[in-house]
């Protein structure tokens, strides 16, 4: 598929080539968001400047062994400056998409540019008979929100994202009734997540079911990526009632805690935040990242106890499709004008681009 379409004038929305744009992208999100992204998002950012930075043969040599993520999207270009970009890519339910880093540059704003990429972006997915859309949005970003929500999202949910420095000390853990959970948990810890994350949720989280079923194969993956994962649980009457599972990460990547605990039973956060901490004990000092769902506010204090901070709310948006839809895009205007320019018609964009699993989160 290819943009059809030239805008008039110098401003023109074409699809991201990731071998020829990636840098320019990679720039402008560090321009716009540098100073608010979180860790995982500046490690994301750095690994994808290294790629575009690295020639077609290190790309090629990357993309093969999944090194890197790009994902296929849309660029608005003007004077031959990428100046707004959006990265658009299936999601894993099937039927559904996920639109990510809406970024225009600082210069540009306030011109219909970011309505333009996401009218243009919706058009691509109803045609391709997308059934859903989603996307993730700061919950300080006001503006953003405004347009989505005039685009026909809702919001289906909210994560609040908490990181813990490196250099804290570590708290051993005193008997608990915490153990280590066993691939026979992993029916009950399915259930704990269809417990807590609403299910229109669930698939703009990216959340597979498969990720909750401890298993020796899994620990094999991560053994060969050089991380790790454990999972630890506390059992209660008629099934699990809590657990948490710690991560390590390769590189510059923070590891990872998730803690799941069922309402009625967030007094068993503290106990299973300890044991996640000392299972993160002897790798390579770096900070923690953890993400709570909504219903998992109340586990906050377990963390902040253990020298977790806030950095960030997302708010979960959606939008069905139920049929095909017209998108009549205006055209971005000049600093001062107020006029509507003509359609932009964008029929299709190519699946250029490589793997789709990694994404930079800095709207």
């Amino acid at each position: 598929m290819t943009v059809a379409k030239q805008m008039e004038g110098d401003g023109r929305l074409r699809p991201l080539d990731p071998f020829q744009d990636l840098e320019a992208v990679v720039e402008l999100i560090d321009l716009a968001f540098g100073d608010r992204l979180d860790p995982v998002a500046r490690a994301t950012l750095a690994r994808m400047r290294r790629f575009a930075r690295g020639g077609v043969l290190v790309q090629w040599l990357w993309a093969l062994r999944g090194m890197v993520a790009v994902s296929p999207g849309l660029v608005w270009v003007e004077g031959g400056r990428i100046v707004g970009n959006l990265s658009l890519r299936r999601a894993r339910r099937p039927g559904g998409y996920l639109i990510g880093n809406v970024v225009v540059h600082p210069d540009w704003r306030r011109r219909g540019i970011a309505t333009a990429l996401m009218e243009a972006a919706l058009q691509l997915i109803s045609e391709a008979g997308g059934r859903w859309v989603g996307l993730e949005v700061r919950a300080d970003n006001a503006e953003a929100r405004r347009l989505y929500t005039g685009l026909g999202f809702s919001e289906v949910g909210r994560t609040l994202h908490l990181l813990r420095p490196e250099g804290l000390s570590y708290q051993r853990p005193g008997p608990d009734g915490v153990r280590r959970a066993t691939s026979r948990d992993g029916h009950d810890l399915a259930d704990l997540v269809r417990a807590l994350i609403p299910e229109q949720q669930r698939p703009l989280l990216e959340i597979r079911e498969a990720d909750y079923r401890p298993h020796w194969a899994r620990r094999l993956r991560f053994w060969l990526r050089r991380g790790g994962e454990q999972w630890w649980v506390s059992p209660g009457q008629g099934g699990i009632v809590g657990a948490v599972r710690a991560v390590r990460e390769r590189g510059a990547f923070p590891n990872r805690l998730e803690v799941l605990v069922r309402p009625g039973d967030e007094d068993l956060g503290r106990p299973l935040v300890r044991r996640g901490l000392a299972s993160l004990r002897g790798s390579p000092e770096k900070p923690i990242a953890a993400v709570l769902p909504q219903k998992l506010d109340p586990v906050a204090p377990a963390l902040q106890d253990q020298g977790f901070g806030t950095t960030h709310t997302l708010v979960q948006m959606k939008r069905r499709l139920s049929r095909r839809i017209p998108i009549r895009s205006r055209e971005p205007t000049g600093p001062d004008e107020a006029g509507t320019g003509r359609g932009a018609v964008v029929p299709g964009v190519g699946r250029s681009g490589m793997s789709d699993r990694s994404k930079v989160r800095p709207g």
